[in-house]
């Protein structure tokens, strides 16, 4: 009798079908680890101010191009590309730029191994609807992750498209990266509609393809980004309760009696950065 039950076991086993993980079946936690190591942080400082720019990046192409907006790397002296787990290169200058939809490609020297490049899909694969995940670092938070739905594919009076999503991107995501369920590159986070709840947009990756090219780079300070662009709003910082310097909340002499400031309100009253938060030159 146990004999039969086991010939009975195993025969089920066999006949049941062989199913493989499709991109149905992956989680926001699955995407994450496909994509994550590819996102990085982007720093600029610039000659004639001691403030800095961050925004985001995205990996892509041959492992030595990122792309991300120009109002992040516009106009600087030194831009430095930074991965999670702590690794940094600087990069010299930038390959291709499209101002008018604020996407640029920057070059890195050298391809930082274990990172692999992000694949990108073409927008007419996007269908309304479905699930994608967003990863950006605001004030420098590393790798923030949200997740939301394809809400719609808006169309600009220029004839410009863009991917609106229900995926939270906070202010300082600037260049952050839009995924599908299968790991793939949907579109560069650039904007939200701060009059609406969840009005959150990306560039698709149809714009990005003609900034893929191979020159020799153009250093940072001879594009200027809109100046439309530039500016400190969605920025915050923190102060003590006596003193007049603003940390950033990564900081190390960020204490407990702190309140936040948005960046523009805290210089018009009169803070300045402190010894960490400050760019050193």
């Amino acid at each position: 009798m146990i004999y039969i039950r086991k010939t009975l076991f195993i025969l089920c086993l066999l006949l049941l079908p062989n199913r493989q993980i499709t991109a149905q079946d992956k989680t926001t936690a699955d995407v994450v680890e496909d994509v994550v190591a590819s996102v990085v942080v982007i720093a600029a400082k610039y000659s004639n101010t001691s403030d800095t720019r961050q925004g985001s990046g995205v990996i892509i192409d041959d492992g030595m191009t990122v792309i991300t907006n120009v109002h992040v790397v516009g106009g600087a002296s030194e831009i430095m590309v930074h991965l999670q787990d702590g690794r940094s290169i600087e990069s010299k200058g930038y390959l291709k730029a499209d101002i008018d939809r604020d996407l640029i490609t920057i070059k890195i020297p050298k391809k930082f191994k274990g990172v692999k490049p992000i694949k990108l899909s073409k927008s007419k694969k996007i269908k309304i609807g479905t699930k994608v995940v967003a990863i950006g670092s605001p004030q420098g938070l590393t790798n923030t992750v949200s997740e939301g739905i394809i809400s719609g594919i808006r169309e600009f009076e220029s004839g410009t498209k863009v991917i609106q999503t229900s995926a939270p991107v906070s202010p300082g995501s600037s260049g952050g990266g839009l995924f599908n369920v299968n790991s793939e590159l949907i579109g560069i986070t650039s904007f939200l509609h701060k009059g609406g709840q969840n009005l959150n947009f990306a560039y698709p990756t149809e714009y990005i393809l003609p900034l893929l090219v191979n020159v020799s780079t153009t250093p940072f300070y001879k594009i200027k980004a809109p100046k439309a662009l530039i500016s400190t709003e969605g920025q915050s910082v923190y102060v003590t309760r006596t003193g007049k310097k603003y940390h950033r909340i990564t900081c190390r002499y960020l204490r407990t009696s702190i309140r936040e400031l948005s960046l523009s309100g805290a210089i018009d009253s009169g803070y300045t950065p402190c010894s960490v938060c400050k760019p050193q030159r």
